[in-house]
């Protein structure tokens, strides 16, 4: 249905061009450049920590944020196994991604209700 409407489009155009009541402006379309500089866009950007350096961080396992109530002696056990097997690719000063923007502007009419936070990837 798609490609027949596309060739009776195609075969009236032709024909308009063909007796000269196409205008040539009607097929041209003119796109603006942006204006905004690259510097406008920096605080977009994500700025990653230098890890080509080997770090001297010693890395606490029996700290809060690894120590947890609900899980039994063994499976915290496991827990601090697995963390320190990939202790390589542990960046110990935390999240090297800023906090998401959150106030941005933009045109889509929410009724008054707060936007939704997305989660950490």
């Amino acid at each position: 249905m798609l490609e027949l409407t596309y060739i009776s489009v195609m075969q009236e155009i032709e024909a308009e061009i063909a007796s000269g009541n196409r205008g040539d402006d009607d097929d041209l379309y003119e796109h603006i450049p942006n204006e905004m500089e690259l510097a406008d866009y920096a605080h977009e950007l994500a700025f990653l920590p230098d890890l080509t350096e080997p770090s001297s961080t010693a890395l606490d396992y029996t700290g809060p944020n690894v120590m947890n109530e609900n899980l039994s002696g063994d499976e915290q056990r496991k827990l601090v196994e697995v963390l320190k097997r990939h202790e390589g690719i542990i960046i110990a000063s935390g999240n090297a991604l800023p906090l998401p923007a959150y106030g941005v502007v933009c045109d889509i009419d929410v009724q008054g209700h707060m936007p939704i936070k997305p989660r950490a990837r």
